[in-house]
């Protein structure tokens, strides 16, 4: 039997490494050696940090202590169980990876979140397709993009991801708003962005300035924080958008829902996981085969560059520093993965 090592929380602020027993797979199972793995910042911090809202939830079998974290990596399969024709020992996949070295994955299951992607594809840039999806949500529930001014709130990885979609989907101007500097600058390597600090007295006026004279057509709230809805509403154009896809915990409690929504007519809109589902539906046509195809197109292509937003890949044993770094050093924490090989 194969003996692989994971990521657990067992505790807020506690990470350990504990070994766990991999066994072969069966029929309609694929074993995956894992090469990369992505951290979501948002969703694993409030779990690490103990904030998450469905922790103390009694409804909810997920997240509990201990907590293996992580949904989205990049790894391949070693060996293959009975009654699998979709995959190949050796074939390289994408599929929702824990933060562990290996995985038995159902393949031939109807709902199979995995799929192929090419070897030219960094490993710390291919563990981020997975979740990719949470930011194409936003792009889904924007309805017309090319050509509309873009402002993406929250530079983080969601924020960067998000920002690098909309670029590619052919919105222009694009622009982002951020307190952290160097969040900034990475936005800036996406050509034409120009970036903001939220906190700048003259924000609007440099909004305007940046669209020929409009405020943004669709604003883009990634920062998880709740009370950024306020801002978002104020910088967004009469009858424009604000699409929320930074997964906002908490209560907003500064906003007036007449001037701040009511009375500019402005849509606000929520851009979760839902938004792409399995099978279409009357509200959310797009589904998650689509989606993952079309992401993993254009990581092939170039077309989504993600690797200047991955300032850390680290060897999963430094995993309690990069989610300490995450939290506490935005300057220097960006988007993070952990490998797994040794080399």
């Amino acid at each position: 039997m194969t003996h692989g090592t994971r990521v657990v929380m067992p505790a807020p602020y506690t990470i350990t490494i504990e070994t766990y027993d991999v066994p072969a797979p069966a029929h309609g199972q694929v074993l995956v050696e894992c090469e990369a793995s992505a951290i979501s910042a948002g969703t694993e911090l409030a779990v690490y940090t103990g904030v998450h809202q469905w922790l103390n939830d009694p409804t909810r079998a997920w997240p509990k202590w201990p907590f293996t974290p992580g949904y989205s990596g990049v790894g391949r399969i070693i060996a293959v169980g009975d009654g699998v024709t979709r995959f190949n020992i050796g074939d390289r996949v994408v599929w929702p990876s824990r933060h562990e070295t290996h995985a038995i994955v159902d393949v031939e299951q109807p709902h199979a979140l995995v799929f192929p992607i090419a070897e030219h594809v960094p490993a710390q840039v291919a563990a981020f397709a997975v979740l990719a999806r949470f930011p194409l949500s936003a792009l889904v529930q924007s309805d017309q993009i090319i050509g509309r001014c873009v402002a993406v709130m929250g530079l983080g990885t969601i924020g960067q991801i998000a920002l690098r979609l909309y670029a590619a989907a052919g919105a222009y101007p694009l622009i982002g708003i951020d307190g952290v500097g160097s969040r900034r600058a990475l936005a800036e390597k996406v050509h034409g962005v120009v970036t903001f600090a939220p906190e700048d007295p003259q924000l609007k006026d440099r909004l305007r300035a940046s669209n020929f004279g409009q405020l943004p057509d669709i604003v883009v709230d990634a920062t998880g924080f709740p009370n950024a809805v306020k801002t978002a509403m104020n910088i967004v154009t009469d009858g424009g958008r604000v699409v929320m896809v930074g997964s906002p915990r908490g209560i907003a409690g500064d906003v007036d829902f007449y001037w701040d929504l009511h009375g500019r007519s402005i849509t606000l809109i929520g851009a979760h996981g839902s938004a792409i589902g399995w099978e279409p539906r009357e509200k959310f046509p797009y589904t998650v085969p689509r989606a993952m195809r079309l992401l993993i197109a254009l990581l092939e292509s170039g077309r989504l560059r993600l690797e200047e937003i991955v300032s850390h890949f680290a060897h999963a044993h430094e995993a309690k520093a990069m989610y300490d770094g995450l939290l506490n050093d935005k300057e220097q924490y960006h988007a993070v993965a952990l490998r797994w090989q040794t080399q």
